[in-house]
């Protein structure tokens, strides 16, 4: 029997940390893909969560996301100092994923800490 492991989180504050570390160094992509997820977090009180191809077409990029989200997870691993298979993935690292049982379909979300997180952030440093 495999013992299962508890996913860390790392707190609000943390994230915050993060995103202030981070966010600027990040490509144009990569700042679109949070920014959707924030909106989507937000402002869509009923659909917080996307589809990966949802993430791409926000970020300009052909295809699916998932590979660009699982760069933007080792940046944060990175950050936390923790090693990209402590997450499982390193995309865990910023976002939950969700398989619909009706659709079959994967659907993605921000981490709820990580979105607290992005709104102070967006709210301290940008005039949107």
């Amino acid at each position: 029997m495999v013992k299962k492991t508890e996913r860390y989180i790392p707190s609000e504050d943390e994230y915050l940390q993060a995103f202030y570390a981070i966010y600027n160094e990040l490509t144009p992509g990569h700042q679109a893909i949070l920014n959707k997820l924030y909106q989507h977090c937000y402002l869509m009180k009923d659909n917080r969560r996307l589809r990966t191809w949802e993430l791409s077409e926000a970020a300009g990029y052909n295809g699916e996301s998932a590979g660009q989200i699982g760069i933007l997870g080792a940046k944060f691993c990175k950050f936390f100092g923790l090693e990209n298979k402590e997450f499982g993935q390193p995309a865990l690292a910023i976002v939950s994923w969700f398989k619909d049982e009706t659709n079959r379909h994967w659907y993605i979300e921000l981490i709820p800490e990580a979105a607290r997180a992005f709104k102070r952030f967006r709210l301290e440093n940008f005039t949107i």
